[in-house]
């Protein structure tokens, strides 16, 4: 049985996005085992935490980097509904209920030649 070490840890941590089963799976043990080890070992899951806001952060990075470099409007709309500057500047998605006819509307708001459109989805 493969034990868990720092060494193995922090080795198969490298470039894993903070997964834990991606981690499981390049030292040779189940998911739980990794979870074990990280209950009782609060440092490494501080190192985790690190490679996963890493990842968001290169994801972002690439986002950005497409919209400067590409002017990419599919990555501008979904920069501008997904951050929390675009939805602070009035972008995202909202959800409306109407109670009394039972049904559920979500509108999203999207940037389009420099307004906001909505598209409106009925969920029932």
């Amino acid at each position: 049985m493969t034990r868990i070490t720092q060494k193995t840890f922090k080795a198969a941590l490298i470039d894993s996005g903070g997964n834990q089963s991606t981690i499981a799976q390049k030292i040779g043990v189940t998911r739980g085992a990794v979870n074990i080890y990280l209950t009782k070992n609060p440092n490494m899951r501080e190192l985790l935490e690190i490679e996963a806001e890493r990842i968001i952060d290169v994801a972002e990075n690439v986002i950005d980097h497409d919209i400067v470099t590409n002017k990419n409007i599919d990555s501008s709309k979904w920069k501008l509904t997904n951050s929390k500057r675009g939805k602070a500047r009035g972008y995202g998605v909202k959800q409306e209920f109407d109670i009394l006819d039972e049904r559920t509307r979500i509108i999203i708001e999207k940037a389009d030649d420099n307004k906001i459109v909505q598209e409106e989805q009925e969920v029932k």
